[in-house]
């Protein structure tokens, strides 16, 4: 695990998000479309598609500048925030890149989220009473965009395009946004 990994660049672009996933044109393929769409806990669908072993690898985890964007998505007053990024595999492949933005105040209330290890946050989050969860977005993420360059971070096989979702969640009315990017592997 790299704690210290470079966190996204504000010199690339942010993607544009959308609540109507048919708003993106061209449109995703159904295998895509059925990864972007899905409402439940994506460690859960991972198990059931995954013939082989699924896992849960650490790519990151550090503070980082937090997008004036994403920080009023989140009603955070602050310019940073704690960083976390998986990779969700099967058979040591990986098929989803995850991004967790937790702001600082959110951090102070809920320590637990920098201590989440190897641990799904989904399943996390899923146990907790009263949890609120935001709407779903999605985007095509392009090689300008930084959510693209975390996601692949230099792989030789990067394809043109990646497929992203994304939604907050309000513990206690403290926000977390999660952006999920699935990989090619994912829908292949």
């Amino acid at each position: 695990m790299n704690r210290s990994s470079p966190m996204p660049s504000e010199t690339r672009s942010t993607p544009a998000w959308s609540e109507r996933l048919d708003d993106l044109v061209p449109a995703a393929g159904p295998a895509a479309g059925a990864w972007l769409a899905e409402p439940g806990l994506l460690t859960e669908r991972l198990r059931a598609c995954c013939e082989g072993q699924p896992g849960l690898v650490v790519v990151a985890e550090s503070e980082a500048p937090l997008a004036m964007a994403d920080a009023a998505l989140l009603g955070a007053s602050g310019n940073s925030a704690f960083v976390r990024e998986i990779e969700l595999t099967c058979d040591g492949k990986p098929w989803v890149f995850a991004q967790t933005l937790v702001p600082q105040a959110t951090l102070a209330r809920h320590g637990w989220l920098r201590n989440l290890g190897r641990a799904a946050l989904g399943e996390r989050l899923a146990a907790i009473p009263g949890l609120e969860r935001g709407p779903l977005e999605y985007a095509r993420l392009g090689a300008g965009d930084r959510l693209y360059h975390r996601a692949l971070r230099g792989r030789g096989d990067a394809p043109a395009q990646l497929w992203a979702r994304r939604s907050w969640f309000a513990i206690g009315g403290d926000r977390l946004l999660v952006q999920e990017v699935f990989l090619p592997e994912a829908h292949a």
